[in-house]
Parts: structure tokens; C-alpha cells; sequence
């Protein structure tokens, strides 16, 4: 089973399935019939459609904990900040608030000079 559902692609196979099964009404299967299979595509539409439902109800809850997210990140690395200026960039209360100390970081490497071509 796929691990991403994709409900409109399912609902388009379940349709053309279910074209063909009407066609050719000779085709069996020893465990589902055709009318078992069109409950049972009816009720995954209804679940679809549901969730599409709840979907919308909590699109201003996402919108408003997106901006409080937003805020409070912005707010911690102004913190971060703050405790770097405070304490100073090579304190242990920078490097607990999530900084990196000056002296933990790898030094910068020069890259090799790129030949210029013809």
C-alpha cells in the first residue's frame, strides 16, 4: 500500500474499474461483487469529502498557530541574540540557549583559485 493516499486517483481507478465491471457483468470476483465494490467507493467518497470538510474547519486554526510559530521563532533568535551580546558568544548560557560557541566552530577553508579559461 502506498504510503501517501491519493484520493483523487483512487476515485479515477475505482471509476474506470467499475465502468468495465458494468459493461461485462460476466466478470467475477470470489470475494467482492460489483455492488459491494459501489458501496464501498461510495463511502470512500464520503470520507473524502468529510475530511475535505474538517480540512477547511481547521485551516484558521493552522494559519493561526503558523503565525504564532512564526512569532515565537522570531523571538527566540532574538533571544539567542540577546544571551550572545549578554553573556558573551563563547558562554555555556549561549551554547544552552542553542548558539554555537566561537570557539566550537570549524574555521573557514580557502576554496583553490579556479584557473581562468581561454
Amino acid at each position: 500500500m502506498p504510503a501517501q493516499v491519493n484520493a483523487a486517483t483512487i476515485l479515477a481507478e475505482c471509476e474506470k474499474i467499475e465502468t468495465v465491471w458494468k459493461n461485462n457483468p460476466a466478470f467475477k470476483m470470489s470475494d467482492e461483487t460489483l455492488e459491494a465494490f459501489q458501496n464501498r467507493v461510495a463511502q470512500f467518497g464520503t470520507v473524502v469529502k468529510t475530511i475535505a470538510a474538517k480540512d477547511l474547519e481547521m485551516l484558521p486554526l493552522r494559519n493561526e498557530r503558523d503565525a504564532l510559530a512564526h512569532k515565537l521563532m522570531e523571538i527566540c533568535t532574538r533571544a539567542r541574540s540577546g544571551m550572545k551580546g549578554f553573556f558573551g558568544p563563547n558562554s555555556d548560557q549561549y551554547e544552552q540557549a542553542g548558539g554555537t560557541r566561537t570557539i566550537a566552530r570549524k574555521k573557514p577553508s580557502r576554496k583553490a583559485a579556479v584557473a581562468p579559461t581561454k
